[in-house]
Parts: C-alpha cells; sequence; structure tokens
C-alpha cells in the first residue's frame, strides 16, 4: 500500500500557506517556497527516507502534465493573435532558450563550475520532470537540476513581474513569454494568480516550447564543449 504521507502533507501546507496574511496582506512569497522549506525542515527534523515522502508525493508532479494543458486550454481564443505574430513568438522562444543555456553556461564557468555541475545545471528553466529527464540524458546529477530549476522558478514567480514592469514592459504577450521561458510551470502559475489570461496562455506555450527546444539544444551544446 502507498504510504499518503507525501501527498498529504504537501497539498495541506501548500493549501495553508495560500491563506496565510500578514497585516490583512497576502505574503510575498509563492506558497510552493514555503510549502518546499517546512516539508524539508520536517523531513530533517523527523529522519523521514525523501523516498517515503516521495511515494505518493510523485504523483504531484505527474499532475503538472494536465494542469499545464488545462492551463493552456484558453490559446484557442486568442489563436488569431499567435498565428498574426507567429514568427516573432517562436524567435523569441528561440532566443530564450539558447540564452537561457549559453548564460548559465558562462556564470558556472566563471564560478570554476566543473562539467557535470554545468550539464546540471543548463536545462534551469524548464519545467523540472523535463529538466531532470534532459539532465539523465546528458549525465547530469537529477537532483541537483530539480533543485535549481525549483529554484529559477520560485525567483521567476516571486521577482519576475517587478523586474518586467520595472523596464516598463506592460503588454500580456512579452509578459507571459518571459515568465513562462524563464520560471516555467511555476511562473505560469503565478500569471494565473494575477488572473491575466493572455499572460497563462502565452507562458504555458512558453514553457512547452523552451522545454521542447531545451531538449535539443541542450545536448548538442554539451557536445560542443566537451
Amino acid at each position: 500500500m502507498i504510504n499518503p504521507m507525501g501527498l498529504i502533507l504537501s497539498v495541506c501546507l501548500f493549501k495553508g500557506f495560500q491563506y496565510v496574511k500578514i497585516r490583512g496582506k497576502q505574503i510575498p512569497f509563492p506558497p510552493v517556497l514555503l510549502a518546499g522549506i517546512v516539508i524539508i525542515v520536517i523531513l530533517k527534523t523527523f529522519n523521514i527516507d525523501f523516498a517515503t515522502y516521495n511515494e505518493s508525493g510523485k504523483y504531484l508532479t505527474l499532475s503538472l502534465i494536465p494542469a499545464v494543458v488545462a492551463l493552456g486550454y484558453p490559446i484557442f481564443k486568442h489563436r488569431d493573435l499567435l498565428l498574426k505574430n507567429k514568427r516573432v513568438i517562436y524567435a523569441g522562444f528561440l532566443f530564450a532558450t539558447v540564452l537561457a543555456i549559453i548564460s548559465t553556461y558562462f556564470v558556472a564557468k566563471f564560478a570554476h563550475a566543473d562539467l557535470r555541475i554545468i550539464v546540471s545545471m543548463l536545462p534551469k528553466s524548464v519545467t523540472a520532470p523535463i529538466a531532470v529527464e534532459i539532465s539523465k540524458g546528458m549525465g547530469g546529477v537529477p537532483e541537483l537540476t530539480a533543485c535549481v530549476a525549483v529554484l529559477t522558478g520560485v525567483f521567476g514567480a516571486v521577482f519576475g513581474h517587478k523586474l518586467l514592469q520595472m523596464f516598463k514592459v506592460k503588454h500580456d504577450v512579452a509578459i507571459g513569454m518571459a515568465m513562462g521561458a524563464a520560471s516555467h510551470v511555476i511562473g505560469t502559475a503565478r500569471c494565473a494568480e494575477k488572473g491575466r489570461e493572455l499572460q497563462v496562455v502565452m507562458a504555458s506555450l512558453a514553457l512547452v516550447m523552451v522545454g521542447i527546444l531545451t531538449a535539443i539544444l541542450a545536448p548538442i551544446f554539451v557536445n560542443i564543449i566537451s
């Protein structure tokens, strides 16, 4: 029988932090970050093996696929806009993918990271389940890849809209593309929390396309640098 502890703990903490308020205002950090921190503390405090937690917790990861499909369903309402600007949109996805790979490489090299660490970090802007598989295929460390991918998504969810606002990016198409391409599912969820349908559509499309492009381009890049 599957131990339901991981699933119950994750859902309860996530939903609980959604309703936590400080002085009547929603906390500025995404619930996924706070829930993750508390889960780590609980596992360490009570010496619970991660495999035990993940026995049922992994089903939340599997649910990401239908969740992304559901978020992107309104894409059909905006298909005319997408078709009209398809060259710009898909060029943006390609540019975002190449920039993410190259910038990650140079930052890691500057920090004197070895090749396996660099390889593990290259898919950081891709949603964790896809990033882990890309990392495995290139000989990376899946655990490190998952951690970096989640941190990237959380950083984008917390600061993404603020940074875009600071640079005076106002169009929902551009905002959605940036959030989905850089912060995958977590960034897309943040767009959904703000109730901006077009942002959600573009972010959903971006996280799928960037995932596909990263799976193609990252191994080619690794072969070049290795």
